[in-house]
């Protein structure tokens, strides 16, 4: 649960992890302990129920009223899977496979570095999704976007990655 911690003597919210408070010094482990949205960090009111597991490590996430809006079905992620290669993802069955960390650091490393990698990251981003939802269900769809998005863009990562 994304929790803060808010120190009891002077106000001032910490991670859930800090024990000290670094302005006056007082001690956090008696502090007010807080639930938070897991996308903006606005405080949400007592009793509140996650709105559900992340699809990828089933970690219950808290959404204000806002973000709750833009859920789609099933499709939520916590802060830590929110920026997830979807569609890669959904067809190799696990963020948790080398494959997708080659992605993720072709992404980091060569993408975002450049304007065209940047517009292409931004694109993956608003469309995938959908994909990635549809492709978790239907193994067809899987083969395919295997056999043209996932396989294609591993060589092609391999390849740039091995000149540089």
């Amino acid at each position: 649960m994304p929790e803060k911690v808010e120190c009891r003597f002077c106000g001032r919210v910490y991670g859930e992890d800090e024990t000290e408070c670094a302005h006056c010094g007082g001690a956090l482990s008696d502090a007010v302990r807080t639930i938070v949205c897991d996308r903006c960090g606005h405080r949400l009111g007592d009793g509140i129920d996650a709105v559900g597991g992340c699809v990828t490590c089933g970690k219950p996430v808290y959404l204000c009223a806002k973000h709750r809006k833009k859920i789609v079905e099933d499709e939520i992620y916590c802060k830590e899977h929110e920026s997830e290669c979807f569609i890669a993802t959904a067809v190799i069955g696990t963020p948790l496979d080398p494959k997708i960390d080659l992605l993720r650091f072709f992404r980091d490393s060569w993408l975002i570095s450049n304007p065209l990698g940047r517009a292409a990251v931004f694109t993956y981003y608003e469309v995938s999704p959908p994909i990635a939802r549809a492709a978790r269900r239907n193994e067809t769809l899987k083969r395919i976007l295997r056999n043209i998005v996932v396989e294609p863009g591993l060589r092609f990562a391999r390849i740039i990655l091995s000149r540089n």
